[in-house]
């Protein structure tokens, strides 16, 4: 039969003890419970670091001519109230694909 946990030891400073015990009795949580969720913060924004890197190491395309004309175009479309609701747009593309 397998377990639904794994077991570790870790080695923490006396100080960082204490503050775990400390905040274990206010909190009325076991030392397990603290600990988990210490990681799982520690997971999330370490995967946040990792996703903001991958981000910021994408390259930076300039639009072309064209790309700026038409965001104009589409902007100044926008202000005028000359714009497609998305349902309408979905309802007509879901329309020609069945034809």
């Amino acid at each position: 039969m397998s377990r639904s946990t794994a077991t570790l030891s870790i080695s923490l400073p006396p100080e960082m003890a204490k503050e775990l015990t400390r905040i274990q009795k206010t909190e009325h949580r076991t030392r397990s419970e603290l600990v988990r969720e210490a990681l799982r913060v520690y997971i999330r924004q370490a995967d946040q670091r990792s996703l903001a890197e991958r981000i910021a190491a994408l390259p930076i395309d300039e639009p072309t001519d064209d790309e700026r004309d038409a965001i104009r175009k589409g902007r100044a479309e926008l202000a005028k109230g000359q714009s497609t609701p998305l349902s309408s747009l979905r309802h007509e593309l879901r329309r020609t694909s069945r034809k």
